[in-house]
């Protein structure tokens, strides 16, 4: 007779321990794919800087140092008498020009990429947005104008420019132009104004250090956790704080979202979040927890929002401030420059 022992099958632990080991290797494996798929997308970010500065120094070389300005009214482009056109040399409404891309696509060779790849409808603003007799035309040179993948540090870099003055005596108007900011030369400090905003490539004392352009979304007030991917851009970006108000914060502690409007549940953010507290264009982590950085000079940089919180990342005259970066504020326009 046979004396063999019986074969038997695996047992219900036996099968739950090897399931557990494959749902963690397929874990691991899952956080590696997302880990290498943010580090690619961040490096194609990092080339698409790159190449906006280089559109960014051909536009100041061509101007005589003077750098692109962040923004610009209709006003101001009728009394500069600027005006700008597709490639197709169809006019574009100045509107739609009052931001930075439709000024400077012509020194990108109006490759959109640079400003749109990351979205969805890249293939559709190309095949819209050269000529009017395109169904999505105007659509196309709006979303060209309000949302490329990098904000511009408009108030402090080129400058915010609005239509002042009277109809019969108009005025380009300079935002914090002639603002004074309280500033430490040598062992005397001073009031100084006209250094707030850089105009030309010359007025940038820290251009490794001073932010041109980086990844920016448009928020309305709350806390935000950590994002990829979903947000669309925004035309230019702000600091921390503008004049005396804070606009924007690293958030830390836990976060209620709600859910359908109803329930609600805490998540702590590690350091992830950003409570922004009036409705403006930030700071965007697209993919992971750092913030794809221009700086003045050409170089690249994720960073992390922290940093962001130091205003000499974002105009020169902080580095001269006599309090610590974080704390440096200003007053806004003086006295008699409202419209």
């Amino acid at each position: 007779m046979p004396t063999g022992k019986k074969n038997q099958g695996f047992t219900i632990i036996e099968l739950m321990v090897v399931v557990a080991a494959i749902a963690i290797l397929m874990g691991v494996l899952l956080v590696g794919l997302q880990s290498a798929s943010r580090l690619s997308k961040n490096v194609v970010s990092m080339s698409r800087l790159k190449q906006l500065h280089i559109a960014w120094t051909t536009y100041a070389n061509a101007y005589e140092d003077r750098l692109l300005p962040g923004y610009i009214d209709e006003g101001v482009q009728d009394a500069w008498r600027v005006r700008y056109r597709t490639p197709d040399g169809e006019r574009v409404d100045p509107a739609m020009c009052q931001t930075y891309p439709w000024r400077l696509l012509p020194y990108l060779d109006y490759d959109l990429d640079t400003l749109y790849g990351y979205s969805s409808q890249r293939e559709q603003l190309k095949d819209n947005y050269g000529s009017q007799q395109s169904a999505g035309f105007a659509e196309s040179q709006e979303i060209i104008a309000y949302t490329p993948a990098f904000g511009y540090n408009a108030y402090y870099v080129g400058g915010w420019w609005e239509s002042r003055g009277t109809e019969s005596e108009p005025r380009s108007h300079l935002t914090f132009g002639n603002t004074a900011a309280e500033i430490q030369v040598g062992e005397d400090v001073r009031l100084a104004k006209g250094r707030l905003v850089a105009r030309t490539m010359g007025q940038i004392t820290n251009p490794s250090k001073l932010i041109a352009f980086c990844s920016s979304v448009n928020r309305n007030p709350g806390v935000y956790m950590r994002q990829e991917d979903k947000p669309v851009g925004a035309a230019w970006v702000v600091p921390r704080r503008l004049c005396t108000e804070t606009v924007w914060d690293e958030y830390g502690g836990d976060s209620r979202i709600g859910i359908n409007g109803g329930a609600v549940i805490p998540v702590q953010s590690g350091g992830e979040g950003m409570e922004v507290f009036v409705e403006q264009a930030v700071p965007l982590r697209r993919h992971g927890v750092s913030v794809p950085i221009l700086n003045c000079d050409g170089s690249t940089e994720q960073t992390m929002l922290n940093d962001l919180l130091n205003m000499d990342r974002w105009t020169s005259a902080a580095v001269q401030s006599t309090v610590r970066p974080a704390l440096f504020e200003h007053e806004c326009d003086p006295p008699g420059s409202a419209p």
